[in-house]
């Protein structure tokens, strides 16, 4: 075979080389690959140096040429072996790698310029080179078997037929025909195995999606809301148990597996909350905007929805609507038991106000505005208790001195312990609050005329004289 052949497969084994390197050095990046992939991407890295140098023979003459790739692919080899025992958890260190290089490279050395002798030079180190590639896939497959990692079982049948290759070297010593051919059969198992490599990376990189897929799945499956996913073109993708028993919210018990995300919207939308629609003023329109979208829905079965759409980066939305009615039921009592409370308080004959922990009113009777004179009832609805004792203070009510002293005093005096804090009204009669302390921080005031019992009678008035 003429010598611009032989040239030409050098350079293709160089440059599949390099693809074999430059694929291991991608792996080595994810996650869960072995530790050994670096090894071995540099390992091959040398390898196309190797292919490489040797094509320079014509330019550079037979000795170097021998002795840079014999030497390159035993360096080679060597970090082959350094990845190997990474993976069977031997160690090596500096010194071992040094050490192993340098025997080869001085191996080569003697056996091109000392002595040349291509049996001693090429049997010894290719059997090194055949030696570290079967080994190579005897770890794969069972870091394979371990942990199944990338599917590099598929790269196990080639390295370990480019090992037996590499042993069988010596037979092109006697026919140097058959060079080219070792040469061509080293550039197809590199790229075989390159292949082999990428092809497993992407299958674990399926493997993972379906995983990754199925676990969403599982954990939206949990969500009591009904949750549906729709594409560009408003078809459905994915939908929760939650969403196919009930359709989103549409309340339409009949399967409409082709329901489309316009369709939908639009019929939850005419079941708009009527005190949504008086608010906004329209009248149950389909809400517009890119993300975000949110309304309640109140279907002819009763039952309430909040209802939010999400738009995705591929144009897509995200259907939530999750089932608020017991919410709204709760609300509904909470607001009943406020209206029977304000109405508590205003049947009571004495002001009343109570006041949360942080100070806010929670409610207060009409006749506690008018036992501590404020013209103006709403001043007390955004008032806290310590403001309030301010604007007391500051009209004069609580007597001579600093008004915010006065009020600060005041206030810590009935957090504490409760009792009376005694007023001089702006009309010249006398008045009193009565505070107190409820359990979780918050305060029960009473305001009446000073000489007027809270309950009546002298008992209760001599409790609330010792309480103070």
């Amino acid at each position: 075979m003429p010598s611009l052949s032989l040239t030409t497969v050098l350079l293709g084994s160089g440059l599949s080389c390099a693809i074999l390197c430059y694929v291991m050095a991608q792996l080595r990046r994810l996650p869960d690959a072995p530790s050994a992939f670096g090894w071995w991407s540099l390992a091959f890295a040398l390898g196309t140096l190797r292919f490489v140098w040797r094509s320079l023979q014509p330019w550079i003459g037979l000795p170097p040429a021998l002795f840079g790739a014999e030497a390159l692919q035993a360096s080679a080899a060597v970090l082959l072996l350094v990845g190997v025992g990474r993976l069977i958890g031997f160690q090596p260190g500096r010194l071992v790698l040094a050490g192993g290089i340098g025997v080869v490279v001085a191996w080569a050395a003697i056996f091109v310029f000392v002595r040349f002798d291509l049996v001693l030079l090429s049997v010894p180190l290719h059997f090194l080179a055949g030696g570290a590639l079967v080994a190579t896939s005897i770890t794969l497959f069972r870091e394979h078997r371990r942990r199944a990692v990338l599917n590099l079982n598929l790269a196990v049948p080639p390295f370990a037929l480019w090992g037996l290759v590499e042993f069988l070297y010596p037979l092109t010593l006697a026919n140097p025909t058959l060079v080219p051919w070792y040469f061509l059969l080293t550039q197809g198992l590199a790229v075989i195995i390159a292949v082999c490599l990428v092809v497993g990376a992407l299958r674990r990189f399926q493997y993972e999606t379906r995983r990754a897929e199925d676990r969403l799945a599982a954990a939206v499956e949990t969500m009591p809301a009904q949750i549906a996913l729709f594409d560009a073109d408003g078809n459905l993708i994915r939908g929760n148990a939650a969403y196919h028993a009930d359709y989103g919210a549409s309340g339409s018990r009949a399967p409409e597996p082709s329901l489309r995300f316009e369709d939908l919207m639009e019929r939850l939308s005419r079941h708009r909350s009527p005190r949504l629609v008086e608010a906004e003023g329209t009248h149950s329109a389909l809400p517009t905007g890119p993300d975000g979208v949110e309304f309640e829905a109140v279907l002819p079965d009763g039952r309430t929805f909040t209802v939010r759409r999400a738009a995705t980066p591929d144009g897509g939305s995200v259907l939530v609507a999750v089932d608020i009615s017991a919410q709204m039921e709760r609300e509904q009592e909470l607001l009943q038991s406020a209206r029977l409370l304000r109405g508590t308080l205003d049947a009571v004959k004495i002001g009343i106000a109570v006041f949360a922990a942080d100070g806010s009113v929670v409610a207060r009777s009409g006749r506690f505005v008018e036992a501590i004179e404020l013209g103006d009832s709403s001043q007390t609805k955004e008032m806290t208790f310590e403001s309030l004792l301010r604007v007391l203070a500051q009209r004069g009510d609580l007597g001579a001195g600093a008004p915010w002293d006065l009020a600060s005093r005041a206030v810590a005096k009935s957090s504490a312990s409760g009792g009376e804090i005694l007023l001089a009204l702006p009309s010249g009669r006398p008045a009193k609050l009565i505070c107190h302390p409820v359990d979780g921080g918050g305060m029960v005031v009473c305001g009446l005329p000073a000489a007027q019992p809270l309950i009546g009678g002298s008992d209760a008035r001599r409790q609330m004289d010792e309480g103070s």
